[in-house]
Order: C-alpha cells, then structure tokens, then sequence
C-alpha cells in the first residue's frame, strides 16, 4: 500500500499515523507488542486482584484504587474493571474473543521465538490462554484469562461467576 494515498485519510480517521518503516511485518509486530501489553496487564491484574481478595480485601475497592492512582490508564481502568468484577460477557460494542488474544498470544510467541528473543511472560501467557480455551471459555471476552488466577488461589467467589458467564453464553446460541 502506498503511503502517500493512506495518509490523509488516515490522518482524518484516527488520532495519529505512526511510521514503522516500510515493511508492513514491522507495523504487525507493533499491534503484536501492543497486545501482550494488554493480555500481560491483564494477567498482573488477575494475580494482584486475586492476592488481594485472598487477604480478605475486596478486589473491586482494590483495583479501583490501583487504576484511579499508580495505574491510572485505559487498560488498566477497562480491564480492571472487567477483572475485578469478573465480568467478562462478550459486550457488542467492547469484545475481543479469548479465542482472538490467543491466536495473538501464540503468535507473539512464535514472532519471539523466530526472532530469538527470549519472552518468558509471553510462555506464561500463552499457557493461560490455552487453558482457558480448554476450560470452554474461547468465546467470552479475553479478560476471562484473568480467572484462572482466582480459581488457582482457591476462590469461592469465581465458580458462580463463571457459571453465570457460561450460561449468557448458552443462552446466546
């Protein structure tokens, strides 16, 4: 694709154009970084949320404070939220599938992998991912990896939750 055309209209469309180069597999690698960002900054939410919960402190008050101060940002207010409350329905206007950030964890792997950059949260990730999909969760948003990290830590609040989660989904199809 030919820069000169896209420019302008993307320049019109969104909030910056950010030159990688030529190679349009540099732009890849870019969305790529940016989502193990996001699925990493999931994972550290799930694991301080539920380190919390854990110790008796409610996780919602918890994240809330994390992500109005030391983490005040989009992912970590959206996602926060989503962790926290453990609401993972796939929302119409705010979904990327678990199956969609596995697909992409894998890939980031595979990318490091071939790159010879060695990426151990990556592996970790990539495990999770894959045993939420195992768990049937694959269609629920990709937040939902963050449950995992309740159930390990032996809570009692996160089987009704995804029991409720599982049911919007059957009722869905």
């Amino acid at each position: 694709v030919r820069q000169d055309l896209v420019r302008p209209v993307l320049e019109k469309t969104s909030q910056g154009v950010h030159d990688f180069g030529e190679d349009a597999g540099s732009a890849n690698v870019v969305k790529l970084g940016g989502n193990f960002l996001i699925a990493a900054a999931i994972e550290a939410l799930a694991e301080a949320s539920a380190l919390a919960e854990s110790h008796g402190v409610d996780r919602e008050q918890f994240v809330g404070l994390m992500s109005s101060t030391i983490f005040d940002c989009l992912i970590y207010r959206g996602y926060g939220h989503r962790v926290a409350a453990r609401d993972h329905h796939p929302h119409p206007d705010a979904h990327f599938a678990l199956d969609l950030g596995s697909k992409d964890v894998a890939l980031v792997y595979e990318a490091a992998a071939a790159a010879g950059c060695p990426m151990p949260v990556a592996s970790l990730l990539r495990d999770r991912f894959v045993a939420a999909q195992n768990a049937g969760r694959g269609k629920l948003d990709w937040s939902a990896v963050a449950l995992r990290a309740s159930e390990d830590a032996g809570s009692k609040q996160v089987g009704p939750a995804l029991a409720e989660l599982l049911a919007g989904l059957e009722a869905k199809r």
